[in-house]
């Protein structure tokens, strides 16, 4: 799976939880200057309260995307609603990093 393919997969992914939801991707990644070894970060925001359940369920779907094949990309999540990251969130460093650097799929 190529780069992009496994990016489509990953906004599908979210997108059978919440297909309202916000997918970014942000960090070395995003930057373009990852190692090979570098992880995939994304920020989910979703239109969606959410809970401890929202978070196992969208993280086991991130997983299942990481592990495809004889392929494996480790990924790390962050999983908001929108209000709660624009609310909560505006003023932290992170928050500017993925406005700056991030790239919403």
């Amino acid at each position: 799976m190529t780069d992009a393919e496994f990016l489509q997969a990953v906004k599908r992914s979210v997108h059978e939880i919440d297909p309202q939801a916000e997918v970014w991707l942000f960090g070395s990644r995003a930057r373009g200057d990852a190692r090979e070894d570098s992880d995939w970060d994304f920020l989910i925001l979703t239109e969606k309260p959410v809970d401890r359940p929202l978070k196992y369920q969208v993280r086991d779907h991130l997983c299942d995307v990481g592990l495809y094949g004889n392929e494996v990309r480790v990924i790390g999540s962050i999983i908001h609603s929108k209000h709660e990251w624009e609310r909560t969130h505006s003023v932290t460093p992170l928050y500017r990093n993925i406005n700056r650097d991030g790239v919403r799929l």
